[in-house]
């Protein structure tokens, strides 16, 4: 609650303020699991399991896409992303790891920095330090690195 008081000729303003409680989207995370999807396949199609490809992002990055398993319904898939140079500022190497449903035709982060099993929704503050809506932003990174490999990256088979 909020209280403004002025002089005694002037008019107390009283207001609540009421925090939202986040509302856990399943749409948006299906919609963007399904993009992640189309574009995953795409890119690990040709790849055996156990292989991986090398795709280069300019002269400072690459990423290693390997497929982990491969079963009838499902395919796990490891991103890892590495600076070429040593000293590239503020570059955290990232591996994601990510498994397809190819019945659902959707894909998910199913670990990412060593964190397994996102929650839907995180109570704030959680001694983790993981964001209200984690397993939504994870898979939207996702997202961000497929956009950057189409759009910028030369592959290279390994």
């Amino acid at each position: 609650m909020v209280a403004i008081t002025f002089g005694a000729d002037q008019a107390i303003m009283t207001r609540d303020i009421k925090r939202q409680r986040y509302q856990f989207d399943l749409a948006a995370l299906q919609r963007l699991a399904a993009v992640n999807y189309a574009a995953l396949t795409k890119l690990v199609k040709q790849i055996k399991q156990g292989s991986e490809k090398l795709i280069k992002v300019g002269s400072h990055l690459h990423f290693r896409v390997a497929v982990v398993q491969r079963a009838p319904y499902t395919t796990d898939i490891r991103i890892q992303q590495h600076a070429l140079q040593t000293k590239l500022p503020g570059l955290v190497e990232t591996e994601l790891e990510v498994r397809l449903y190819h019945d659902a035709q959707l894909a998910e982060v199913t670990r990412s920095q060593n964190v397994q099993r996102l929650a839907a929704v995180y109570t704030q503050p959680n001694p983790a330090m993981h964001q209200r809506n984690e397993k939504f932003q994870v898979n939207q990174f996702l997202q961000e690195w497929l956009e950057l490999i189409r759009e910028q990256g030369l592959v290279a088979e390994y």
